[in-house]
């Protein structure tokens, strides 16, 4: 019993043995794998590095200062803290040759930012070309395509009896507001000239009809008289709408280009910005204008306009006038008074009593002059605005009934345009083919 007790108790120990020897052959085994896993991350360090150390050694600004050298941590250590003497040291770098070491070239400095070009400004449109002068024949094409085109077709447009033919002639005079009596006058002048076998000849007829014209319309004015006196006064009257301050300025110009000195009066002091066009007219020109105050009295303007031409011993005064309607008597009125008062500041003021009248018009245009002729006695006839009317044969009405002459015609938009009247040359473009 004693025996198998103590049987028991020692086998029981070697079994406790057995035990512990196994779990430290675990725990050595464990310890040597750890070992070699560390042996071989350390290995596989070192094969990453050297590479590195060697192209970084090809710098030469960061070669090591003694080559072969390598520092103890490199290696690392063991588990216990000793040398892993197994492992060789690196390679030392080999040196760098002189002739492959390059200067290191300074940074380039970075690129100017480059400004953005500014866009290019849109071209300055073109100024709008000046209307070219007309020919008289250009002017006059509206009163010859009405006029002359219908006094054609009725004399050469096919056999006619004589009364039937000068009836529709006649027809033709009046419509083209020649006036009554100067188309009675012209009939009669026909039938005088011409005998019966000629009245059938239509080129007669025609031609007999261009000649009393050019007769009637040739009343052979004097030329202006500008050296008779200093200043030479012009004194313009005109209904409004007629083209009165426009024409002024153009005569202005056209005087100044001779080289006459010129001072323009803004005696139209009742219409709205009527003395700041002719301003704009004498800017144009070069040529002085004298203005008062609007509503003021025109009267004074002019008399004063003329009194600083003496002083200034200009050679011209143009002086612009009211123009409400020719039937309002006040009007009349008020232009007799500004004609006595340029009589004052110089004695032979004015020198010419200018109308203006709108070739459109027509037979009012005749009645306009007969009424400024009987207040202020006109010497002479501006007609204006031809190139836009059909009724240019008024001009043949005004000549034979008032027996005033017509000094200046109005084709176009241009200082040239408004031209001194010819006879000869009128006629002669009104019956061109």
């Amino acid at each position: 019993m004693n025996t198998q007790i103590v049987f028991t108790a020692d086998a029981g120990a070697i079994v406790a043995i057995l035990i512990l020897f196994a779990f430290g052959a675990l725990i050595v085994a464990a310890a040597w794998k750890f070992i070699t896993k560390k042996k071989a991350g350390l290995k596989y360090e070192r094969e990453e590095v050297r590479p590195a150390e060697e192209e970084k050694a090809k710098e030469p600004e960061e070669a090591p200062a003694e080559a072969g050298k390598v520092e103890e941590e490199e290696y690392g250590e063991g588990l216990y803290g000793d040398r892993l003497e197994d492992e060789t040291p690196p390679e030392p770098a080999k040196p760098v040759p002189p002739e492959a070491l390059k200067p290191v070239e300074p940074p380039k400095p970075p690129p100017k930012a480059v400004e953005p070009k500014p866009e290019a400004a849109p071209p300055a449109p073109r100024p709008k070309e000046k209307p070219k002068p007309k020919t008289l024949k250009e002017g006059l094409g509206k009163t010859r395509e009405g006029f002359i085109a219908r006094l054609n077709r009725v004399l050469f447009g096919g056999k006619k009896s004589v009364e039937q033919v000068l009836e529709e002639v006649e027809e033709v005079l009046f419509t083209a507001d020649i006036g009554v009596k100067t188309s009675q006058r012209l009939l009669e002048f026909v039938r005088k000239e011409l005998s019966g076998k000629d009245l059938q000849d239509p080129a007669k007829v025609r031609d007999a009809l261009k000649a009393e014209i050019a007769r009637i319309v040739d009343l052979n004015p004097p030329p202006f008289a500008y050296d008779s006196s200093k200043p030479f006064v012009m004194m313009m009257v005109g209904v409004n709408g007629v083209g009165k301050t426009t024409t002024i300025g153009k005569i202005g110009r056209r005087l100044n280009e001779k080289g006459m000195s010129v001072i323009m009066a803004a005696g139209d002091t009742f219409r709205a910005a009527a003395a700041e066009q002719l301003e704009i007219w004498g800017d144009r020109a070069g040529v002085q204008v004298i203005r008062g105050q609007d509503g003021g009295d025109p009267a004074a303007v002019i008399y004063d306009a003329v009194s600083a031409a003496k002083s200034k011993g200009a050679d011209v005064v143009i002086a612009d006038t009211a123009g409400r309607l020719h039937t309002k008597v006040p009007l009349m009125e008020e232009l007799k008074k500004v004609k006595r008062v340029m009589a004052k500041a110089h004695e032979t003021a004015p020198n010419e009593v200018m109308l203006v009248v709108d070739a459109n018009n027509g037979q009012n245009a005749i009645a306009q002059a007969r009424e400024f002729n009987e207040a202020l006695g006109i010497t002479g006839i501006i007609l204006t605005k031809l190139d836009g009317t059909a009724k240019g044969g008024v001009i043949i009405g005004i000549c034979d009934e008032l027996k005033i002459p017509v000094r200046y015609i109005g084709i176009g938009e241009t200082v040239e345009d408004l031209r001194p009247f010819d006879p000869k040359e009128f006629t002669e473009a009104l019956f061109e083919e």
